[in-house]
């Protein structure tokens, strides 16, 4: 459920307000909302996927993190896994230049993911890639874009998922290890 503000929040009252609190919460620009944990498919799936960027990216110049803090604009999100160029001061608590971010849809949360964050992460001239993973079903739709260009969306079921922008080729198999579904 969202809280609604008594008064109107800036984006870094609500960052100086988050950073005292013991759960973590998304800020809309205008409603905080408060964080819930995923199901066991969710949790499995992010952990998967953050494995095998950290070894596909391990390498290069680019992190993998996972569950990290990202502003866009006024809106503060959590996406599932971040991926942005290094290093990094160890100490950061929020991103802003994020190259690519991956979300696990939930029944909850699904239309925020594929409409308000869409809309939400746009504003980062830096991101090139937003993929969206499906929790039932072994299922991929990459949002993909050059700097200034439109997105341009495909959908993927098998294979690998081939993210140029961070010059690795995913295998959707590795993503959904140990979770099955029926047929």
């Amino acid at each position: 459920m969202d809280t609604v503000l008594d008064q109107p929040w800036t984006t870094e009252t609500f960052l100086a307000w988050e950073d005292r609190q013991e759960g973590r919460f998304e800020f809309d620009g205008r409603d905080v909302i408060p964080m819930t944990g995923g199901s066991i498919a969710h949790q499995r799936i992010a952990g998967n996927l953050w494995a095998a960027l950290i070894r596909l990216l391990a390498d290069g110049p680019l992190i993998a993190m996972l569950e990290m803090r990202l502003r866009a604009g006024a809106r503060v999100r959590y996406p599932d896994v971040t991926v942005c160029a290094g290093p990094l001061d160890q100490t950061t608590r929020t991103l802003t230049d994020a190259v690519a971010i991956f979300e696990v849809l939930s029944d909850d949360t699904a239309t925020t993911d594929r409409v308000d964050k869409l809309i939400d992460y746009s504003a980062l001239p830096s991101l090139r890639l937003y993929v969206l993973l499906e929790q039932t079903a072994v299922a991929a739709t990459v949002f993909q874009r050059e700097p200034g260009a439109p997105w341009i969306a495909a959908a993927q079921t098998k294979g690998a998922l081939d993210l140029p922008a961070l010059g690795i080729s995913l295998p959707l198999a590795e993503l959904y290890q140990g979770l099955s579904f029926p047929g």
